[in-house]
């Protein structure tokens, strides 16, 4: 994992692509932003961002798996156990965005106010889950790779000292 240092904290231990997330908001969206929002009963918020200039709030999550068997759908299915396997709209709604632990943390930081629920993710089934997710839930779905593709054209050649950009740097420059 990445360390990441802000400004009057101890490190934090961030995923990758939390990170990566976490430096896009602040690089591309111009955000301020929180990462790993510890809450009760095991529970985290993965990112938090706040834009001063047009009052926009985000809350996102970070579900990048790159193993075969995840790519986001509408409806989740079951183990033969009965056990979801977390790759539905569904179930990530009711556990990344709606469980009341995390709706009372975000409104205790964001106030009344409204916000932006996100969920970024390597791939998703149907094109029109996009659509669908945030028809039926309210919630965008952006993929990692969009992310990506805008960051490199943002940072360009720019020297970075930051882990993450870094090697988004050095792996652009390879497509080049």
């Amino acid at each position: 994992m990445l360390r990441y240092r802000s400004l009057g904290q101890v490190d934090l231990r961030l995923e990758p692509e939390v990170h990566i997330v976490d430096r896009y908001m602040q690089l591309v969206k111009k955000c301020f932003t929180m990462t790993n929002v510890m809450l009760g009963g095991g529970k985290e918020v993965d990112l938090l961002a706040y834009n001063p200039r047009t009052n926009e709030k985000y809350h996102i999550e970070v579900r990048v798996t790159i193993g075969r068997g995840f790519r986001l759908r509408m409806k989740d299915t079951q183990t033969r156990n009965g056990r979801k396997h977390r790759r539905g709209m569904d179930t990530l709604n009711e556990i990344k965005f709606v469980h009341p632990v995390v709706t009372n943390k975000v409104g205790e930081i964001f106030g009344s106010s409204e916000y932006r629920k996100v969920l970024v993710v390597w791939d998703v089934e149907d094109s029109k889950v996009i659509e669908q997710a945030k028809a039926v839930y309210g919630i965008e779905v952006w993929k990692i790779s969009d992310v990506l593709s805008e960051m490199m054209k943002k940072i360009g050649t720019k020297s970075y000292r930051d882990d993450a950009l870094r090697i988004v740097q050095l792996i652009s420059k390879m497509k080049a």
